[in-house]
């Protein structure tokens, strides 16, 4: 089946079975490295992308569902300015995930300060709690998060 959607601003054709999950399909894309395909069950939450702007667990989506779609890897998002909101975040907060989740809880941290500016503690955790991964602190991701919406709403106030 031919596919055709955008990755990371750029339009691709992919020639894959229509079921074949997308992580995997990233996974065999050379310019995407974040993906780590690891459970294949949606239980690690480690292979976050953006569809459509909206986290999802790419091992969990079959191909023929992209198709057409806007899709953002963790290599895409680090190329924005909204990105340098996340990584002052972990800077201020003295935390960085480990490497083998950084990518997702990045993306997942990205879909939060989208969808709305002052998110509560408990929206933060609930979104966050995707992701396996434990080393960090629920409240330390929590202060990541916080801290990266204040930056987001001080770019926001300047471009007004």
């Amino acid at each position: 089946m031919k596919i055709t959607c955008r990755l990371n601003g750029k339009e691709v054709l992919f020639n894959t079975f229509a079921d074949k999950p997308v992580s995997e399909l990233l996974y065999e894309h050379s310019e995407v490295t974040s993906i780590i395909p690891g459970c294949r069950k949606g239980t690690c939450g480690n292979c976050i992308i953006l569809l459509d702007n909206e986290p999802v667990l790419s091992c969990l989506i079959p191909a023929f569902r992209i198709r057409d779609k806007e899709i953002t890897t963790f290599e895409g998002y680090a190329k924005t300015r909204f990105y340098l909101d996340v990584t002052r975040g972990y800077e201020e907060a003295g935390i960085q995930p480990c490497s083998y989740c950084y990518h997702a809880k990045s993306l997942l941290i990205e879909s939060i300060i989208q969808e709305n500016i002052s998110p509560e503690p408990e929206d933060i955790i609930n979104v966050l709690s995707v992701n396996r991964c434990s080393c960090v602190d629920e409240k330390d991701l929590v202060k990541i998060v916080e801290t990266a919406a204040k930056y987001r709403r001080r770019r926001r106030v300047r471009r007004s």
